[in-house]
């Protein structure tokens, strides 16, 4: 299992990477590539929310749903709907569909938001 600490390092790189990737693919008009950079942002929410899961002593969800039952227990509403909205346009259209639809770039801020709250969560004491 891995450490809160190395959840929220994992939320950073992946966050770091799918954005370059999806800019440097959608300057080239390269789709497959801007799939990828979409999955890494959505992968970032997912880490960006286990870090806090664990810091708040729950077992790391293995569910897309567990997750959202646990951040409802939590009372992380925003949360849960950044998630619904990366799990919709970045994973589903982005990813799988091959859509980039022009939520896509909100759902990312909003992804990042994510991560900028885990990390102030993760630096306060239990």
């Amino acid at each position: 299992m891995a450490k809160v600490k190395d959840h929220l390092k994992s939320a950073e790189e992946f966050y770091a990477l799918g954005i370059k990737e999806y800019e440097e693919a959608r300057r080239k008009g390269d789709l497959t590539r801007a799939r990828e950079g979409c999955e890494k942002i959505f992968h970032a929410y997912v880490e960006a929310t286990a870090t806090l899961i664990q810091k708040k002593g729950f077992p790391e969800p293995d569910s897309h749903g567990e997750r959202w039952e646990i951040l409802d227990k939590l009372g992380r509403r925003k949360l849960i709907e950044i998630g619904d909205s990366a799990f919709l346009y970045l994973h589903q259209y982005g990813y799988y569909g091959g859509k980039i639809r022009p939520e896509v770039e909100k759902t990312m801020k909003d992804v990042k938001e994510a991560i900028d709250y885990a990390r102030k969560e993760a630096s306060h004491e239990t």
